[in-house]
């Protein structure tokens, strides 16, 4: 496979040579079916040829490859005289170096480094019971650790020492200068945290009640989003004859027609799509799980990028990133920039960007078409229909046919024509004092 990469006899055979020609085929295989390119792929392999060469004059083993190494290895650059090199920087070395490292994990050469372990008993329980007993994503535990590592640094690390008052100002204290949305997350990641102490004995269970929330007001604001006109509009800048085309259309139709998240779009797998009954599968909050209707629009734009847009490789998830190395997409906020660039692209004004201005759209389209309340909680996995009803607000019409009046014509008539109250003696009627009785 290294001879994809280059034809020159001499180089191949000097590649193998090297101190870590052993690895240069494998490595080889290995970025083509990353999909790199045929330049990046080269630069990648002569990279590690030289790491190679500079790790055996400083002896030092490859298995002793990490980040510190890879730094020392670019900073010689300047002053390199190794075999074969010129002497100067370049650019997007440790980028390459860091290519190889990779794959020299993912080949059990290099050993993984591993994750940051925790080291505080409170919060190593507390995400135990957030992944085992609450069922929440990845996401959530991450975002509430944080929160309840910063609470720690507050309040101490003694839960029968804790009290209402040194809580509460710990709880302002992390959602100072933020909005309502973060001072909320702290409010609830702090009550969990508190519940979960208390169910082991460890605090007062009346601690989490003494935590008031932010104040979030509902039902003062509509929800932002787009005329469908204006979703086609972004639907139809997406530029079908490229694969990152067909892969960002099939996504928008997705979060447009069926209101999903983000988050739901990163984790669908090639087992979620049932073709034959025209369903997808969605584990949503909470790990519950969904089977939803597959329009055939949607349908149509998943098998697209499958056929045309998807990178050839083994992988469960449906969608994958546009550059090499091919793997699944992580990050919601990729989900956002992507419809952000639509948006700009289509030259649309839009009220807000990101993944939730199509949920909002597509609940709203779905209202005005003549769903039910009932049948768009269902679609977008409301745990109750309350939560949906923000949207009725948003049809305007469909309010004004609704709206109780405050006085028609005709009864202001009626009113105008009626005779004057006859006025009456408020002592007469009003419930006395004192009662009738001898007095004092």
């Amino acid at each position: 496979m290294l001879e994809k990469y280059f034809e020159r006899r001499f180089v191949l055979d000097g590649f193998r040579a090297s101190p870590a020609g052993s690895h240069m085929d494998g490595f080889a295989t290995w970025l083509a079916a990353q999909g790199y390119s045929f330049q990046t792929g080269g630069s990648c392999l002569r990279h590690a040829v030289h790491l190679g060469r500079w790790l055996a004059a400083s002896g030092i083993v490859l298995a002793a490859l990490d980040e510190d190494v890879m730094a020392s290895f670019v900073a010689h650059f300047p002053e390199c005289r190794c075999e074969g090199q010129r002497v100067g920087g370049h650019d997007r070395a440790i980028a390459r170096v860091r290519v190889f490292h990779r794959y020299l994990e993912a080949t059990g050469v290099v050993a993984r480094a591993a994750a940051p372990a925790i080291s505080e008993p409170l919060l190593v329980e507390f995400v135990t019971w957030l992944r085992q007993q609450c069922g929440v994503s990845e996401w959530t535990v991450k975002a509430y650790s944080r929160v309840v590592c910063r609470l720690l640094e507050h309040i101490g690390r003694e839960p029968t020492a804790y009290t209402i008052a040194t809580l509460r100002r710990a709880v302002l204290a992390l959602a100072e200068g933020y909005g309502a949305s973060k001072g909320e997350q702290v409010v609830t990641a702090t009550k969990m945290f508190l519940r979960q102490l208390a169910v082991l004995g460890l605090c007062s269970p009346d601690l989490a009640a003494g935590i008031p929330r932010p104040a979030r007001w509902s039902q003062t604001t509509l929800p932002k989003h787009l005329p469908p006109k204006d979703v086609e509009k972004l639907l139809a800048s997406c530029d079908t004859s490229s694969a990152t085309g067909l892969r960002d259309r099939a996504i928008m139709l997705l979060l447009a027609r069926l209101g999903v998240r983000a988050g739901d779009v990163l984790a669908l797998g090639l087992t979620d799509l049932d073709w034959e009954r025209a369903r997808l599968r969605v584990v949503g909050k909470g790990r519950r799980e969904s089977w939803l209707p597959l329009p055939q629009d949607v349908g149509d734009a998943i098998l697209a990028y499958l056929e045309r847009g998807r990178p050839p490789i083994d992988h469960e998830h449906v969608f994958l990133t546009a550059r090499a190395p091919w793997r699944s997409i992580t990050n919601n906020s990729s989900i956002a920039q992507l419809v952000g660039r639509a948006i700009h692209r289509a030259g649309v004004d839009a009220p807000s960007f990101g993944a939730h201005l199509l949920r909002h759209s597509a609940a709203t389209a779905m209202l005005r078409e003549g769903a039910s309340l009932e049948g768009i909680a269902a679609i977008l996995r409301h745990r109750s229909v309350e939560t949906t009803t923000v949207y009725a607000r948003v049809d305007q019409g469909l309010l004004g046919q609704v709206a109780q009046p405050w006085m028609t014509s005709d009864a202001n008539a009626r009113a105008m024509k009626a005779p004057p109250m006859p006025t009456a003696d408020v002592g007469a009627i009003a419930q006395p004092w004192l009662v009738e009785g001898p007095s004092c």
